[in-house]
Order: structure tokens, then C-alpha cells, then sequence
């Protein structure tokens, strides 16, 4: 190991001589596996989290492609998989069957090769999808990504196979196990799930003033008018003050967390770099979308 390896892995405080190669398809211990069952049970972003969290020196540099990109379409085909068309009325899930994992591997392959979305190809190589024929994704789906031999393909699977030049299950768990969520952290993304169910709530009475405003007389003329001030409304009011309090427990965590990466033990651990990085994103999106309007 070089000097200058030595001197990122103590800046990390990860052991990253634990390498590849043929590592990708170590078995796991019993707590290993449980471990790794575990966090492929979490939603789609938590498993993301934790796999930033894990390899987070290595890979800080394709979060925004695993942000933008690859969650964006794993939830999409899962979406498309239990027919539901509205992200409001979706509650995010962690894993895919075969069959719409091929599907997912086929809409995110479309997504880099489309011109408009170049920045997405030429900005973030090792995150490029390979092209592979129905018959040989399954394959490798069913020979190296399913790593618990479930069948399905969750989140952390993908992560980690695509990733596979600095990345593996077993060393995933290495890293991993004893990495206990910081109780800010956690207070944080409580406060984001907080937002998401008001958004929800938002959303959903956006949807029936909408719907009703079709309707003839009175009625329709009503939800027109209530459409019309649902930005005002005691609704809108409970999304803005949860961004708030999200904005305010994010900060904190950040401030007192934020560029701790080498905090873990010199054999090998994970840091909160990924759960922060998530949260800012999450959280500077959701005030995009949802936060109150500039005048």
C-alpha cells in the first residue's frame, strides 16, 4: 500500500485493502447475511444511505447519479410493477422480482443513451448501465447480483454489483455492521418522513379540489375556488412548517456530524457522510417542489 492509500484510509477510517475481485461472491457469515437481509428490507433511499454511508470516499463522486438517476427509476418500475401512477399514493419499496428488475435495467440503459440526458453519460461513467440481451441480465441477475438467493433484486443489490470495482457484499458488511445511526441523524430523517406525509396529504387534497372542479354548479364552482387557495391553505401551512423543522434538525446533524468520514475504527467502518449527503439532497429538492413561494 502506498503512502498516499495509507493516509486515505486513515482519513476514512476505512480499511480499503479489502478489495474485490473475487470477493463479490464471498459468503457470508449467518450475521452477516441476517445484517445484509436486513438492510435489503429497508426502503429503496435507506438502502442507498447505508451503502453511501459504507463506501462513501469511493463513490461520493456518483451520489448524485444514485439520487437523481437510479432511484428515480428503481421506484418507477416499482411503481409500474403495483400499477400506481401517482408518486403521492406511492409508498417506496425495497425490492424487485426478476422480471421488473429487467425492466428497470432496460428504462435507466434508455435513460443514459437519450441525448437530452447526456450530462447523466458523460458525468458519471462508473455508473453507466452495460447493455445486455433479456436472456443474459437474468442470468446475471440470478448468478451475481442476487446476493441472498431470494430471487429478487433489492436497492443494495444493484448498488453494490454496479459499484463492483470498490465494493462487495461481504466487505459491505464489514464496513457496515457496527455503524449505529446517530440519534440527530435519525431525528432528521424522521423529520423528512414528516414532510413526506404532509406532502402526501397535500398532494391528495390537491388531486380531489381538482378533480371536483369539473364537476357542473355549485359544487364544481366551489373546489375551483378552493384550488385556487390551496397554497394558503391550512394544508400548504402544516408542508411549510415540517420543511422548517426538517430544515432546522438537517442542519444540526450536518453541523455536528458533517466531515467526520474518518471517525470509524481503523479496520474498517462506515461513516455518516452518505446519510447527510442524502438528506441535504432530499431535503433541498422537497423545498423546490414544496417550499413557499419567492414573491
Amino acid at each position: 500500500m502506498s503512502e498516499v492509500e495509507k493516509k486515505q484510509q486513515v482519513l476514512t477510517g476505512i480499511d480499503t485493502s479489502r478489495k474485490v475481485g473475487s470477493s463479490f461472491t464471498e459468503k457470508l457469515s449467518d450475521e452477516a447475511m441476517k445484517f445484509f437481509c436486513d438492510v435489503a428490507k429497508l426502503p429503496f433511499s435507506q438502502q442507498a444511505v447505508h451503502f453511501l454511508n459504507a463506501y462513501w470516499f469511493e463513490i461520493r463522486n456518483e451520489a448524485e447519479f444514485i439520487y437523481t438517476v437510479a432511484w428515480e427509476k428503481i421506484k418507477y418500475a416499482d411503481m409500474h410493477n403495483k400499477g400506481i401512477q401517482l408518486v403521492y399514493k406511492y409508498d417506496e419499496g425495497n425490492d424487485l422480482d426478476f422480471d421488473i428488475a429487467l425492466y428497470f435495467y432496460e428504462i435507466l440503459c434508455k435513460f443514459v443513451e437519450d441525448d437530452k440526458n447526456k450530462a447523466y453519460k458523460d458525468g458519471y461513467a462508473r455508473s453507466q448501465p452495460e447493455m445486455l440481451t433479456a436472456l443474459k441480465r437474468k442470468q446475471e441477475l440470478r448468478e451475481k447480483v442476487d446476493v441472498n438467493f431470494d430471487g429478487r433484486v433489492s436497492f443494495l443489490e444493484y448498488l453494490l454489483y454496479q459499484y463492483r470495482d470498490v465494493a462487495n457484499p461481504a466487505d459491505f458488511c464489514h464496513r457496515s455492521m457496527n455503524h449505529d445511526e446517530h440519534p440527530e441523524i435519525r431525528k432528521a430523517r424522521l423529520a423528512l418522513e414528516e414532510v413526506n406525509k404532509r406532502i402526501r396529504a397535500y398532494e391528495e387534497e390537491k388531486a380531489r379540489l381538482e378533480a371536483d372542479s369539473q364537476l357542473p354548479g355549485v359544487k364544481g364552482l366551489g373546489a375551483k375556488n378552493m384550488l385556487a387557495q390551496i397554497d394558503s391553505s391550512p394544508l400548504k401551512e402544516e408542508l411549510n412548517k415540517a420543511l422548517i423543522t426538517a430544515e432546522a434538525a438537517v442542519r444540526i446533524a450536518s453541523k455536528k456530524y458533517g466531515g467526520q468520514s474518518g471517525v470509524g475504527g481503523a479496520d474498517g467502518g462506515a461513516s455518516s457522510e452518505g446519510a447527510l449527503w442524502w438528506m441535504n439532497r432530499d431535503l433541498e429538492e422537497k423545498k423546490k417542489r414544496y417550499g413557499p413561494s419567492k414573491k
